[in-house]
């Protein structure tokens, strides 16, 4: 009874997934496949003027729709609304299981990754792995594989995310599906370069931008470069740091992309910072200022504050430094994960300018909280390792449970046979012992019947 209800839901998951494909999504909507990757304000523009058609279109249609708006609004960096859109579109899609299903997790997933809400993202990216397992549809097991790492990667879990990256690259090489390598490629060179693994980081992201240059993915494109930019400084080759950061700051002027812009000027400001070029630094981050405000993050506010704190800092104009320490610290009241260590620079900082402004007693007790909240985040650290390490041994000896259940079922097996054997041997030597006596038995009569010839042939003899 039980496999044919299982039988009955996989039929009903197909039934419900054709249902949707066999929906007629309109060519234009099908267009923006591609195009959201290369002109997402162009795919903005062609949605937000289709909007009135939207309520007349079945729910089908009004999902895919949903998908790809939460698309363009992740290429635009808009991921309050990519969360919307993402939230609306999953909640038609409730009663389906089906590859859109999944691409919807996953921009979901994406938009609270980019809010820094690493454990709800993390549980939809492995909700939409799980479905994609479902269904067996290898590229979006990779790319919900390749999701996962980065989440991993946040969250200082560096072993598992890597395994896991080095697994997808494998079957990515076999699939060969250029999408797919290029995403696992840019992200193995992001892994590599927060590791400290330059060389190898470099090779990897300068594939993936081959590979996105290929697609045509100017948005993917310009991530990558970002990334290039920022593992050359960190190499201290700062002039090819710079460079690159300029051929992405070309790259986002000639797309209009004001998010991306608002990334390449800040990597020149930091950039010129690490070169000791404190006043090009400024002007950079200034420019970078102006584009701020269509990042629909916390996060990033409270991290550009910061960076432009370090940079009065270092133009010893500390009341200006302190403005946006405390602009900075604003931004960090909004709960959020993985920002701990940026609050905790932003105190260490604070206690730094409060001390230049001879003011020992606010910065000892900034320092003393400072030391605090190290100590907290090092305990937490310690006990997500100490938890990974429990659960690695649970594993482990969980094989070994089973390795030895598998050894003594062996063994049971084995007995068994020797059982089997004996018994066989028994029944072998029974059957010989039966027929040796079946054999004498049949001499013992032969002879007794030879015998009683005999006396019957002399009986007659005598009697003549």
């Amino acid at each position: 009874m039980k496999k044919i209800c299982h039988y009955f839901c996989v039929l009903s998951w197909l039934c419900l997934a054709f249902g949707i494909q066999a929906q007629a999504i309109p060519d234009w909507l099908l267009q923006l496949d591609n195009m959201k990757y290369q002109q997402p304000e162009q795919s903005l523009t062609i949605l937000n003027e289709r909007q009135p058609e939207f309520a007349t279109q079945p729910a089908a249609v009004q999902a895919y729709w949903l998908r790809q708006q939460a698309a363009v609004y992740s290429a635009l960096g808009r991921h309050q609304q990519q969360q919307q859109a993402a939230r609306q579109a999953l909640e038609l899609l409730k009663d389906t299981e089906s590859a859109l299903k999944v691409e919807v997790w996953y921009e979901l997933g994406y938009a609270l990754e980019m809010e820094v809400q690493l454990t709800q993202a993390l549980s939809h990216y492995q909700q939409g792995t799980a479905l994609a397992t479902l269904l067996d549809n290898e590229k979006l097991i990779l790319r919900g594989q390749i999701n996962q790492a980065a989440i991993l990667s946040d969250q200082n879990d560096d072993k598992q995310a890597l395994s896991m990256l080095k697994t997808v690259y494998q079957r990515a090489e076999l699939l060969q599906d250029p999408e797919i390598l290029a995403e696992v490629n840019a992200q193995l060179g992001l892994m590599y370069s927060s590791l400290a693994f330059e060389d190898d980081a470099v090779a990897f992201l300068q594939r993936a931008l081959v590979l996105y240059q290929q697609l045509g993915w100017v948005k993917n494109e310009i991530a990558v470069l970002f990334n290039l930019a920022r593992t050359f400084s960190y190499q201290q080759k700062y002039q090819q740091s710079l460079d690159h950061f300029n051929q992405m700051l070309q790259r986002s002027l000639n797309a209009n992309d004001a998010v991306n812009l608002y990334h390449a000027y800040l990597g020149l400001a930091i950039t010129s910072a690490e070169m000791s070029r404190t006043e090009a630094a400024l002007g950079y981050i200034e420019k970078a200022e102006q584009y701020l405000p269509r990042l629909q993050s916390s996060y990033h506010v409270q991290s550009h504050h910061y960076e432009k704190a370090l940079i009065y800092r270092d133009l010893e104009q500390t009341s200006l430094a302190m403005q946006h320490v405390m602009l900075a610290e604003q931004a960090a009241e909004q709960p959020a994960e993985q920002v701990e260590h940026v609050t905790l620079a932003i105190k260490l900082l604070r206690a730094e300018l409060l001390a230049q402004q001879d003011q020992y007693q606010k910065a000892y007790l900034v320092m003393q909280d400072f030391v605090d909240g190290f100590q907290l985040l090092r305990n937490k650290e310690n006990e997500l390792a100490l938890e990974r390490i429990r659960l690695e041994f649970d594993s482990e000896r969980h094989q070994v449970r089973s390795n030895l259940l598998e050894a003594e079922n062996e063994l049971k097996a084995l007995r068994l046979q020797e059982v089997e054997r004996k018994r066989q041997i028994q029944l072998l030597w029974l059957g010989i012992l039966g027929c040796t006596t079946l054999i004498l038995l049949g001499i013992v009569l032969w002879q007794f019947s030879r015998r009683a010839t005999k006396t019957s042939s002399k009986s007659n003899g005598v009697s003549l």
